[in-house]
């Protein structure tokens, strides 16, 4: 008896059609085609791809017809097909009346060698009556398809077709998405330079050769003091105050009601000689008054403090004062790369954690590390490297190439350097989703069974924990749809033995990754804050360099990676039924 699914195949493509020639040994040889290459589809896993369709109810005028269709199969099945040699590949596809196939749209991947010069006809056929008529022909090569492609496309039922796909629901949504984390991270890069270039014009204050700069700087160190002194009393006076206050209280105006600073002008040299000693007694009060100053007469002041205020709230420290802070801009880059990686998700496989979604539509372990990885330190590095432009921007290129300038900047190097366990951490994280690419190819790609060998046998024991690179492998895990994949595939073995069971291995490269991850997190956010020690007496930009993380942290690192990729590259086998019957 003929396999029936095989019968559906057939009968479902060819119940419709009549050769043009109106020759039965033609739609004979369409029924011999179908018939060989479905049976390949089948044993390859791919016969639901294949359009079916049930048997004829006995005594209607298709039964006859049905009935000699399956002599055809059996003859196919059984070896005793006495026509021509069948294809190793076929399809059908509409021709024009020329007899050329039509080429109204580009041909699909699945029939696009049709054109090729080796390929040969199977016969034409009529599908419909009449003027409906079209016309189809049976394209044939003996170039065997790929063992991941259908031998056999058919333009009449769609069999081996790509399928017309669903309008994506979260198109608007993902591009909106996308938008709005785009907007966020230009935002927050712009806030760095911004940042940067901000404390930069107040530092540029403090050897400021302009009147009007000069006299605003000294009435706001003036100002400082006194509010200083209000609020702590007792404590020791600098003595940059004691020149500018009068009894520990503002001095007096004039008629244009201006300070009266003439004796008070030593204070403009003690601001020069502070990049040369930003701990010097003073240099604290004119720094942050330069500050002030610096965005008196703009929009400036209120944001820099707002951000300055929110950073502190977010870090749980107040920072000291004129001091700085990007960590506004680091987070908002940080969420900027992940609203981006959630949209495309949402773009391409219609989930939020999309980006994660392998060929087999199962959560990658390796997709997540890549992507976390990159979201922190490319986030950190772009905030460090962007207010390094604007702090030091054109100026400081200028003085470095001059050998220095007013305020001592030599050199100029606007993006950080990225140490070697970074750059081990980036990399490791890249290239574990290579190796790990390598490694599952050689498990059995058709995803059936490999016979299990013979209990006591060599290959017994190979079977029982030798066997690497898919010497005994029953294949990987494939899922029909992105639908079905689950955050918790992370954890799950990949194999069709293991894909229900919690894998030590990934569960312990998890754990150590979130840490890793997490403690390089916390160091960047500690890093985003700028003490004013360090602004007024930079010779150079303040960020030169990402964190060192150690040797020990590159060593974690390594060790769960490999462990993972030995763990995978591993055959997992299931319990012999012969040791089931054992055990019972």
């Amino acid at each position: 008896m003929a396999d029936t699914d095989v019968l559906a195949v057939v009968w479902g493509e060819t119940n419709r059609v009549t050769s043009k020639d109106g020759s039965n040994a033609t739609l004979a040889r369409l029924e011999a085609v179908v018939a060989k290459l479905a049976a390949l589809a089948k044993k390859r896993g791919f016969d639901s791809n294949l359009s079916k369709l049930p048997p004829p109810r006995v005594g209607s005028q298709q039964a006859l017809r049905y009935q000699k269709m399956m002599v055809t199969v059996e003859a196919v099945e059984g070896g005793t097909w006495s026509g021509a040699a069948l294809p190793a590949r076929a399809a059908i596809w509409e021709i024009t009346i020329n007899g050329s196939p039509r080429l109204d749209q580009p041909l699909p991947k699945a029939v696009s060698w049709i054109t090729d010069q080796d390929v040969a006809s199977g016969g034409d056929f009529v599908v419909g009556d009449g003027s409906d008529g079209r016309l189809y022909r049976l394209f044939e090569t003996e170039k065997a398809a790929s063992d991941h492609q259908l031998p056999f496309a058919s333009a009449v039922t769609g069999s081996g077709m790509p399928k017309p796909e669903a309008a994506n629901p979260f198109r608007k949504i993902a591009w909106a998405i996308g938008i709005t984390a785009a907007v966020v991270f230009v935002l927050g890069g712009a806030l760095s330079v911004w940042t940067g270039r901000s404390l930069s014009d107040a530092r540029n204050l403090l050897v400021t050769t302009n009147p009007t700069y000069q006299y605003e700087l000294l009435t706001a160190v003036t100002e400082f003091c006194a509010v200083d002194y209000k609020a702590f009393p007792d404590g020791a006076q600098s003595a940059v105050c004691g020149k500018l206050l009068e009894g520990n209280e503002l001095p007096s105006k004039n008629s244009e009601e201006r300070y009266d600073f003439s004796q008070a002008v030593s204070v403009l040299a003690d601001a020069k000689s502070c990049p040369a000693a930003p701990s010097k007694d003073g240099c604290n009060t004119i720094w942050r008054a330069a500050i002030v100053v610096g965005q008196k007469h703009s929009w400036k002041a209120g944001l820099f403090q707002f951000l300055n205020d929110t950073s502190a709230s977010l870090s749980g420290v107040t920072s000291a004062a004129g001091s700085a802070s990007v960590l506004v801009s680091f987070l908002m880059l940080v969420c900027g790369i992940a609203g981006l990686t959630v949209a495309l998700g949402l773009g391409t496989k219609q989930r939020v954690a999309g980006v994660w979604i392998d060929t087999r539509n199962r959560v990658s372990l390796a997709r997540a590390q890549v992507t976390l990885w990159t979201a922190v330190a490319l986030a950190g590095y772009t905030t460090f490297a962007l207010f390094n432009v604007g702090f030091a921007g054109i100026a400081g290129a200028a003085a470095a190439s001059a050998g220095g300038g007013a305020l001592g900047i030599s050199t100029f190097g606007a993006f950080p350097a990225i140490p070697a366990s970074v750059a081990a951490a980036l990399g490791i994280a890249a290239v574990s989703p290579m190796l790990s690419a390598l490694i599952l190819p050689t498990k059995d790609a058709t995803g059936n069974k490999v016979d299990l060998a013979i209990r006591g046998s060599d290959g017994d024991l190979r079977r029982r924990g030798a066997p690497f690179f898919g010497a005994e492998s029953e294949g990987l895990e494939k899922r029909a749809s992105p639908r079905l994949a689950s955050i918790a595939d992370i954890f799950m073995g990949e194999e069709i033995a293991n894909a229900d069971t919690v894998d030590v291995s990934r569960l312990q490269n998890v754990v150590i990754t979130t840490t890793l991850v997490l403690g390089f997190f916390s160091i960047l956010v500690a890093m985003t804050t700028v003490g004013a020690d360090q602004l007024i007496g930079a010779k150079a930009v303040i960020f030169t360099s990402l964190p060192e993380l150690g040797a020990t942290f590159t060593a974690l690192l390594v060790a769960s990676h490999t462990t993972y990729l030995i763990s995978k590259a591993h055959d997992a086998q299931p319990l012999n039924p012969l040791d089931q019957q054992v055990d019972s």
